[in-house]
């Protein structure tokens, strides 16, 4: 993070874009160190639902799930930028739509399938091009 970013952060309280970049990113390293191997690809965002599903029971885990499906778009839609002080919650902006990933996985963890992220993510963004055929975890950690 920058000088001016860590500043404008510590003197206002309030979240930059690159706080929830930093969250995902340490995220996903700290996965890695326990067998989940998370990466930034764009078919990362076919598992999302089974991340959450996984890891949505322990609260401590959501907000950083959220940052990194947030990441994930943000990685991989052109255009696509962190909207930290959105009125609805941080979003995402990709081509004049908003996506609410912190949002969207505290939904679905309390929801259930029901709320599956896949399909929201369809519905804004086209993709996953089949939002009912994702990706799954075995017990291990490793993709089924």
């Amino acid at each position: 993070m920058s000088f001016v970013g860590t500043l404008v952060r510590n003197l206002l309280g309030k979240p930059v874009a690159a706080d929830f970049r930093d969250s995902a990113e340490h995220f996903v390293a700290v996965l890695r160190e326990s067998g989940i191997e998370l990466s930034w690809n764009k078919d990362e965002l076919r598992y999302i639902d089974a991340l959450v599903e996984r890891l949505g029971g322990h609260n401590e885990y959501r907000d950083a799930i959220g940052c990194y499906l947030g990441e994930l778009v943000a990685r991989n839609f052109p255009g696509a930028e962190w909207v930290p002080g959105h009125a609805l919650g941080p979003a995402v902006r990709v081509n004049g739509r908003h996506v609410f990933p912190l949002g969207w996985v505290y939904r679905r963890a309390d929801g259930g399938p029901a709320e599956t992220i896949a399909r929201k993510l369809h519905k804004e963004l086209g993709f996953p091009e089949d939002p009912e055929k994702l990706g799954a975890f075995t017990d291990s950690g490793a993709r089924a």
